[in-house]
């Protein structure tokens, strides 16, 4: 959250909770066969338009369910300790928009990542360990001042820690010769004799850090020395008071050795990361109405960001995880927004690019910055920048209702990206866990200038690591407004049922199944109504009451309405089919689960399996379970709606039950081998890109993208399994580390793998 000057209830219902040019040499060979066969396993008993002795959850309540707090955990834990400090501008923020973009890809979202700018220069001091793992680690940062020299990331530092106190004579400096100075100083003119007397006496950089205060902390910043001193041609570091706090144990703990790097980013470019998943029907995406959840990937100067946002953007990851396993006529999009620590730079970048007509498109934009502290008297909070209740605020509560957690609240409170949807007339909100405090009568949430809290210690700081972040509460906050999100991309669907006269059948349990199995719509009220959500589709319908059944059949492309008419009371007496599909790769056999059960008569009919006009598989129409296997060639990567039919002795259609078939990308995997070469020279880097099907062949295909260290230095499109690419952008001699991409295509999900080049000098 920008910065301007547990009410909560945790519950158990989850277990978790210049060079010349080089090449590379690509290659892609798959070899297979193709098989369809089907086979029976022993009954069971299913019937997905019956009513069961246990009601079976609703759409909403099964995905939000899915929504695991571990997993968030985990995109969280990576941002913090493998990327760590993510300032704006700086290749750390384009890290971590990577890092989400390889997080969402294999989720079938099209990702694309924005630059926008430029912005303000910034200076950053990375520090490593060079020994014993750092207090408070992996990774530190520091602010880099102008008043000494930039090493680069090719010519890092790395000696040992010597303390010298204040630094003001130059007896302190005695053991500094070759080493790194550290000084506790408190004043400009402090700052300027340390720095100084650093260097003169043959320190190789110096870190500047501030007493520890007796209260609240201090964040590292650049060391501010009086005007007119003179540079110096070592390193100067800032620390925040953290760092003091570490330094100070581990030197109490031996001799300790540090690896810093200090860059300069002059007017560097912001990132932003958007993931869109099209509404079935507008593949372009110019009409379906628009979900939106955002979060932002920088975190200030020095710290690593775990709540403030790395938690942000772990709860929107698993949201669009789990979104993403079944279709809507929605539109989902997933915001990691840069600069927000700047003033909202990235988000206000991204809303600038919205026309008039797709802003009004949006259904609502969820806000998720600093959702999950340890911190704990923090509260989860919906928050708008006028203090009133709105669309994304009401959807949060209602989830939370349903979700029987009664700790959330809404005040007043801009400061962060939901701001920038607010001021463009899109309904918008932030939620956070803070310390909020509610206005003190007769002020109120819209009177109010401003909302009044306390930070936890550790925001902004470089203490904000994994520390600050709580599983528990990242898990609240998914099922809250990982629901709410969830039950906006749902359809709604009103179900009417009555009696052959049109009388209302009141208190009727009715199921309903769009191809992945039976779930709760509801008991329908005094006049014969329920409202439920659920995916775009076919869906079958039931409606019970005692031993009557009415069923129908609803095809979702947006809200719907539909009546169910009981005729005679009771059903007719016709098999009942149930049928589930296994999630399969593309290249594998889908296999579809059928159990047929009888009716008054022995069905003497066939089963078939359709996808449209087509019939991909028929088996026997005699009761029982069976397993039917599809041709692995027919369905492509996607979710197919297919229908399972029982076709009477006359061909007849008499039962239809959708299923849907989910097919994931086959897998492909990256093998690379080092090589040397020397400057001028090409480099043929062989790589092989083996996808593993089980039942055909085909030959790997897509863009295969090489990077070093962030930056892009060649690419090539596959054709036939083979291509060359050139790497023109190595611009210097010594060992390159190469990530190698396959971004991926409709068949191949994308994977990656690294390796290194070593260019001598010639």
């Amino acid at each position: 959250m920008r910065s301007t000057t547990f009410r909560a209830t945790t519950r158990a219902r989850r277990a978790t909770a210049g060079l010349g040019a080089a090449a590379l040499a690509v290659a892609g060979l798959v070899a297979g066969t193709q098989s369809v066969a089907q086979g029976d396993t022993p009954a069971q008993d299913a019937t997905p338009v019956a009513a069961a002795a246990a009601t079976p959850p609703t759409y909403e309540r099964d995905l939000t369910e899915q929504l695991d707090g571990s997993r968030a955990y985990a995109t969280v834990k990576h941002l913090v300790e493998q990327i760590g400090p993510r300032v704006n501008g700086t290749p750390a923020e384009r890290r971590g928009a990577a890092y989400l973009r390889d997080v969402l890809e294999p989720y079938g979202y099209e990702v694309e990542l924005q630059s926008w700018g430029p912005v303000s220069t910034k200076r950053t001091a990375d520090v490593v360990t060079a020994g014993a793992p750092l207090p408070g680690g992996p990774k530190w940062q520091m602010a880099a001042s102008p008043s000494g020299v930039y090493t680069g990331d090719g010519a890092p530092v790395t000696a040992p820690v010597v303390p010298v106190g204040t630094g003001q004579t130059a007896e302190d400096y005695a053991d500094a010769s070759g080493a790194i100075a550290y000084a506790v100083v408190s004043t400009p003119a402090e700052r300027g004799t340390a720095m100084t007397l650093a260097a003169a006496n043959g320190a190789v950089a110096v870190i500047l850090a501030p007493p520890v205060p007796a209260s609240g902390k201090t964040a590292p910043r650049n060391p501010t020395v009086p005007a007119g001193t003179a540079a110096v041609a070592i390193p100067v570091l800032g620390a925040g008071s953290d760092h003091t706090v570490w330094l100070d144990q581990a030197l109490q703990a031996g001799p300790v050795s540090l690896r810093l790097v200090t860059n300069e980013y002059v007017n560097p470019m912001g990132t932003n990361i958007i993931a869109t998943r099209h509404a079935v029907g507008d593949p372009q995406g110019t009409t379906a109405p628009i979900v939106m959840v955002g979060a932002h990937i920088d975190s200030v100067l020095g710290a690593p960001g775990g709540h403030d946002d790395a938690s942000g953007n772990g709860v929107s990851t698993e949201i669009a995880r789990v979104l993403a396993t079944l279709p809507y006529d929605k539109e989902i999009r997933i915001g990691g927004f840069g600069g927000e620590e700047g003033g909202l730079l990235g988000a206000r970048a991204y809303v600038d690019t919205l026309t008039p007509a797709t802003r009004k498109r949006f259904v609502g934009e969820w806000q998720m910055d600093m959702v999950g502290t340890t911190h704990e008297p923090a509260r989860l909070w919906a928050l708008t920048p006028d203090g009133r209740s709105n669309y994304v605020v009401e959807q949060a509560y209602a989830a939370a209702a349903r979700d029987g957690f009664g700790g959330l609240d809404n005040c007043k409170l801009g400061q962060s990206d939901h701001q920038a949807f607010f001021d463009a007339g899109i309904p918008a909100a932030l939620f956070i866990w803070l310390d909020y405090q509610d206005p003190v009568a007769p002020s109120t949430c819209e009177s109010i200038a401003r909302g009044s809290y306390r930070t936890e210690p550790e925001y902004h700081q470089p203490s904000d690591g994994m520390n600050n972040v709580s599983e528990p509460r990242l898990q609240i906050t998914l099922d809250v407004i990982g629901g709410a999100v969830i039950e906006n991309a749902l359809n709604a669907l009103t179900v009417t049922a009555v009696t052959k006269d049109g009388a209302p059948l009141s208190g009727a349990q009715v199921l309903v199944d769009c191809g992945d199995g039976s779930h709760d719509a509801g008991r329908t009220d005094e006049a014969g109504v329920t409202r439920t959500r659920v995916p775009s589709g076919r869906c079958a319908l039931s409606a019970t009451k005692g031993s009557d059944t009415v069923t129908g059949e609803v095809a979702m492309s947006g809200d719907e309405s539909v009546r169910l008419t009981l005729d005679g009371g009771t059903a007719p007496a016709l098999p009942r089919i149930s049928a589930s599909a296994e999630t399969s790769r593309y290249g594998q056999s889908p296999v579809v689960r059928i159990d047929l059960a009888p009716a008054a008569l022995e069905p003497t009919g066939s089963i078939e399996i359709r996808d449209g006009g087509r019939v991909l598989a028929t088996t026997s129409g005699q009761p029982g379970v069976r397993s039917v296997i599809l041709p692995a060639a027919r369905l492509r990567p996607g979710r197919h709606d297919v229908d399972v039919v029982y076709v009477d002795a006359s061909g007849a259609d008499r039962v239809v039950s959708p299923t849907r078939v989910k097919v994931l990308k086959a897998r492909a995997q990256l093998r690379l081998r080092p090589v040397r070469t020397v400057r001028g020279a090409r480099v043929h880097l062989p790589v092989r890109l083996v996808v593993r099907p089980r039942d055909i062949a085909f030959a790997a295909r897509g863009r295969i993208v090489v990077r070093s260290g962030g930056r892009e230095v060649g690419s090539a499109r596959l054709r036939d399994g083979r291509v060359v690419v050139r790497l023109d952008r190595l611009d210097r001699s010594g060992k390159h580390v190469l990530r190698v991409r396959h971004v991926g295509n409709r068949l191949v999900r994308p994977s990656s793998a690294s390796t290194t080049v070593v260019v001598g000098k010639g």
